[in-house]
């Protein structure tokens, strides 16, 4: 008997249980991202589903359930207010709120204005180096924009257009690191704390985050090779709280240098200045508080992501003001932009002035914290749900924008309707079809993030 026979279909056998064992391993944890997570088999059995979103359940913010069931036990027989309420410290802006986004000539949605001094228009200038310094923007969001989805072509096409380089803020640590395209990233030794939780965590800044160091701990950021020349940077800046004295090892390139670091509880800062593709840091100074790294240019534009998962952004009205004013003194910006609302957003809930009235106090302790800022408030992008059979847009999203927009207004600050710039009604059926969003049917890819990001930035930039 011939037992040859059998031999291609065990080495087949064997090759795909091969395949599946090296799919499972957890490459950019055990690597800390220096080899990103992959899955061989994805073209053979595809996990993704384009017929229905694949969300087991709607996720809140807990921190928003919290300050909704306070209301609701502070006043339960009131109705829901159907107007935002009006921050003290603005007045009513002269520019009402349109029915619909606004549109140009070529059908390109618009950002309205609502500032009482042309804020849109200091921005344009800023982006021009009219004001002799690099331009910087924030984007200041939830996993809508997590990994640099989105911020990292906003980034690219403005500096492709006004210069810099460099992708900006980075954390000590992050969990999405394998899957990030804009920067190379591992570290060891440090632990990640989420500022939402008040009550354990004393630093709020913008990012939402911060990070404490062991001694020994370690972080590299390389330059991404498919982008290496605009990728790199010539200026490494950390900011951060010492406790206790110490030194801090910086490393470009191989050349390094060491920093003695004065313990004290006001916000330090190092600068790196040089041509730089890799940058490795090294902590030797105890219970380091890290609040990131910022790896830019000294001209041009600069475009930093700051990304919470969950996030509805209401805890942003913790910001540490003196925090900011600190962190101020080496990196302020021109633009922040607030992303948030999906966090916020249910298929039961119908009105969203009470989520509304929270943000307003979040823009005006931004404002507060960052008064040379401009601040644009995003609405949310369109999301879907499975109606009937099918899938269409969530009906409360409409609701949710509408809330948002009379937020903008209401404060004094830009507003851009990202869902109407998808398409309105529907559009992340269409946006699905065209492999622009997750499977999830809410999350952009890195395809729909270029996508959008290109739409933004033509209304960030052309006047109408």
């Amino acid at each position: 008997m011939d037992n040859r026979k059998g031999q291609p279909l065990l080495i087949i056998a064997l090759a795909v249980a091969v395949l599946l064992v090296l799919s499972l391993c957890p490459w950019s944890k055990w690597t800390g991202g220096t080899v990103k997570d992959f899955n061989l088999l994805a073209d053979l059995f595809p996990s993704e589903s384009t017929d229905a979103p694949t969300q087991a359940a709607e996720i809140i913010d807990p921190e928003l359930e919290k300050e909704l069931q306070k209301e609701m036990e502070q006043s339960p027989s009131a109705p829901p207010a159907s107007v935002v309420s009006q921050p003290a410290v603005q007045a009513e802006p002269a520019t009402p709120a349109p029915a619909k986004a606004p549109r140009n000539a070529g059908g390109d949605i618009l950002i309205e204005d609502y500032t009482p001094d042309g804020g849109l228009a200091k921005v344009r200038s800023a982006l021009a180096g009219a004001s002799g310094r690099p331009a910087r923007i924030a984007i200041v969001g939830d996993s809508y924009i997590e990994g640099d989805i989105f911020a990292q072509d906003i980034r690219r096409l403005l500096q492709k257009q006004y210069g810099g380089r460099g992708v900006g803020y980075v954390p000590a640590h992050s969990e999405v690191s394998g899957f990030r395209r804009s920067i190379i990233h591992s570290s060891s030794g440090w632990t990640q704390h989420d500022s939402r939780k008040t009550k354990s965590n004393p630093y709020f800044p913008l990012s939402g985050e911060y990070f404490t160091g062991k001694t020994g701990a370690t972080i590299t950021y390389k330059a991404d090779k498919s982008e290496s020349t605009r990728n790199a940077w010539n200026m490494s800046r950390l900011l951060f709280i010492a406790p206790k004295a110490g030194t801090i090892k910086m490393e470009i390139d191989g050349e390094s240098r060491d920093f003695t670091v004065e313990a004290s509880d006001a916000v330090q800062a190092l600068e790196l200045p040089g041509e730089t593709k890799t940058l490795k840091i090294t902590n030797n100074v105890p219970g380091l508080v890290l609040l990131g790294a910022w790896l830019g240019d000294t001209t041009g534009v600069q475009v930093d992501c700051m990304s919470v998962r969950g996030d509805s952004g209401i805890g942003h009205r913790n910001l540490g003001a003196d925090l900011a004013e600190g962190m101020r003194r080496s990196v302020d910006y021109d633009l922040i932009i607030l992303e948030y609302g999906i966090n916020a957003l249910s298929s039961s809930q119908k009105e969203y002035s009470s989520y509304g009235r929270l943000m307003g106090k979040v823009v005006d302790k931004v404002r507060q914290c960052y008064p040379n800022s401009q601040i644009l408030l995003m609405g949310i992008g369109d999301r879907g749900q499975k109606i009937n059979g099918e899938v269409h847009s969530l009906p409360t999203a409409p609701a949710m924008v509408d809330a948002q927009r009379q937020t903008a207004r209401n404060a004094g600050v830009l507003f851009w309707d990202t869902r109407e710039a998808m398409g309105g009604e529907d559009a992340i059926v269409d946006w699905r079809a065209d492999k622009l969003v997750n499977a999830d049917y809410i999350h952009l890819n890195a395809k729909g993030g270029a996508e959008l990001a290109s739409r933004l930035v033509k209304s960030l930039t052309t006047a109408e």
